[in-house]
């Protein structure tokens, strides 16, 4: 016969501190894996300083990156990598898990990234205007996640206009009326949610509502809708519904669209605004 043996008061002290000294390790080793990530680019493209600035389109938020051109005496501030700092950081942390584990700090050192883009810089002023680009992130994206990609096309001279959605599909957004809206993929039908990103989309083309001063046409010309994941049907929604609208769509950039999460659009084009 076997016999149980309870366990004893120092068992149970050497229990917990052995698991909170894999903790401790494991905290210390992903501060230190972190350290300096993520690392901040070099740009390719002609325009060397790109500018960031912040405004709304409808109710959505639009992060637009542009070629600037810094005054002699440079007394701006770098735009942050992350808008909201923690808020948008522990946003993508829920989305993959770690905050429901209590593991946000996997990604906090995002908060505090360098973005390589100065807030509110004058745009540059070419003979031409520039294209300009609206962009939809993915289901779980927000204007932020792709800042090194429009930081390397507003360097080749493309204005990009990152749109944040409100139909909430995005990993945290701050509304109109100040409250905030974190991830919440059923708040609205897959119809309701793509209509709703193609007309954030199609708001924030409209000539002059992106703000003044900005090297992009005044009629609306050179104008291109993108997206990525799912931001690809959003896009391709956007410019069957520009027929009516103001907005002149020259092109589309889809970056990995989801198009198996197009369900919804035959709906959506036809009005459907179900959830």
């Amino acid at each position: 016969y076997s016999v149980c043996m309870s366990p004893t008061p120092s068992d149970l002290i050497r229990g917990v501190l052995t698991a909170a000294a894999a903790a401790g390790s494991f905290r210390a080793g992903a501060a230190v894996a972190v350290i300096n990530q993520p690392r901040l680019p070099p740009l390719t493209g002609p325009f060397k300083e790109v500018g960031v600035r912040y405004s709304r389109a409808g109710s959505a938020r639009v992060k637009t990156f542009y070629p600037a051109a810094l005054p002699d005496s440079n007394q701006l501030e770098e735009a942050p990598y992350c808008t909201d700092g923690r808020a948008t950081s522990d946003g993508m942390a829920g989305l993959v898990g770690f905050r429901q584990l209590g593991l946000s700090f996997l990604l906090a050192h995002l908060a505090n990234a360098h973005s390589g883009c100065w807030l509110g810089a004058p745009p540059v002023h070419p003979e031409r205007p520039l294209p300009l680009l609206i962009y939809s992130h993915g289901f779980g994206g927000n204007m932020d996640m792709g800042s090194y990609l429009m930081r390397q096309l507003a360097s080749h001279g493309v204005v990009v206009a990152a749109v944040e959605h409100t139909d909430g599909t995005a990993s945290f957004t701050r509304l109109a009326d100040g409250s905030d809206l974190a991830f919440a993929p059923t708040k609205l039908s897959r119809a309701a949610q793509i209509r709703r990103r193609a007309e954030e989309l199609l708001a924030a083309a409209v000539p002059g509502a992106l703000g003044e001063g900005l090297p992009i046409s005044s009629d609306g010309a050179g104008t291109f809708l993108g997206g990525h994941s799912y931001g690809g049907p959003a896009a391709l929604l956007a410019s069957s519904l520009a027929a009516g609208s103001p907005v002149r769509v020259s092109g589309l950039l889809l970056h990995d669209p989801a198009l198996g999460m197009n369900g919804g659009i035959g709906a959506a084009a036809g009005g459907g605004r179900g959830g």
